[in-house]
């Protein structure tokens, strides 16, 4: 069966702007000919969903419009795989639902905060922004948050134990002998980002936390590969990072590289999401994998859980592991202050 990426692929676009095209997002800045090659292309690989034989006493969901509302441009999508995860669970259970791709509709509040949701017959929300309030879900009968929690008594949720995963991370660094240990991150709409939240008050517990080891900036390969050129230029340098995703790992652990630091003999990283590459890079990347598309596809469960008629909100909490791989090594002969090469 045809994929929104083999459509991608034969198309020379981003996985992101097929699934908008196909799910008629009139927000989309595309070419009526780039449309066209897409639409064309889905039809040609007959990408459409086989309509679900419904239960006894559950809806027929073949006409079901579920709207996708994000806080991100489709650049910062893009540039983080832990959402493109999130969309592409979304996408594979309302195919296995019965649910066409033509009627999962794409919303952005960040081009458009004043937006209504009166055209769906249920809401996803990914992510959250600092100026969302639960007005806005309210609008919709159905509503289903992932990555957040607004309102847990009142709405379905799909969320991460931020504080275990990264106490996980910090547990693994700790007993390999660190004690200085930084932390890379990217910027968050709503604030400070969870791991970023956890891992000062985990390291301020143990009266470890220096402020100076804390880097935020966009998320990306390109700002994880500046953060770490800043940390090397200021000195010091952490003998471990944690690092918020793996994307910002992969651009840090170039940067040491480049600087002729060594990973993991004297600096160690963990990542976080378990992207495919992480495995393959060198030294293969110790990270915690999160399982992002199966979040997008509990959503999708949950919504249509509430339209057959529950009406209690539930908070489902989905599990991640620590992939123990090379970045980090075995164990720290020395741990010595890295200075600038």
């Amino acid at each position: 069966m045809a994929t929104i990426r083999d459509i991608a692929k034969l198309a020379g676009v981003s996985s992101v702007t097929v699934s908008r095209v196909l799910n008629r997002d009139s927000t989309l800045s595309v070419s009526d000919e780039t449309r066209q090659r897409i639409i064309s292309i889905a039809e040609e690989l007959d990408y459409k969903t086989p309509r679900n034989r419904k239960a006894k006493g559950e809806k027929d969901l073949s006409n079901l419009k579920i709207g996708t509302v994000m806080f991100l441009t489709e650049h910062q999508e893009e540039m983080d795989n832990y959402f493109l995860s999130i969309r592409h669970g979304i996408e594979k259970e309302c195919m296995a639902l019965g649910i066409s791709s033509t009627n999962i509709i794409r919303k952005s509040l960040h081009s458009n905060p004043e937006m209504t949701f009166g055209d769906v017959d249920g809401l996803i929300f990914i992510d959250r922004s600092f100026d969302f309030t639960v007005e806005h879900a309210k609008q919709v009968k159905n509503v289903v948050f992932i990555d957040s929690s607004p309102d847990v008594e009142s709405f379905d949720s799909v969320v991460i134990d931020f504080e275990r995963v990264t106490k996980l991370a910090l547990d693994h660094l700790f007993s390999l002998g660190h004690t200085k240990i930084g932390y890379i991150g990217g910027f968050r709409t709503y604030g400070k980002d969870l791991r970023e939240y956890y891992y000062e008050r985990l390291m301020k517990e143990k009266e470890l936390y220096n402020a100076e080891h804390v880097y935020i900036g966009e998320w990306g390969t390109p700002e994880g590969n500046r953060l770490m050129n800043e940390a090397i230029a200021k000195g010091n340098l952490p003998t471990a990072f944690f690092v918020a995703s793996d994307p910002l790992a992969i651009g840090a652990i170039h940067a040491l590289k480049e600087a002729g630091i060594r990973v993991p003999e004297d600096v160690a990283i963990v990542g976080f999401n378990d992207i495919e590459i992480s495995q393959f890079m060198s030294p293969p990347l110790t990270t915690i994998r999160i399982q992002a598309e199966m979040m997008g596809r509990m959503a999708v469960k949950l919504l249509v859980d509430q339209m057959n008629g529950r009406d209690i909100p539930v908070q489902v909490t989905v599990p991640a592991k620590l992939m123990v791989r090379s970045s980090c090594g075995s164990q720290i002969a020395s741990l010595k202050e890295v200075s600038p090469v």
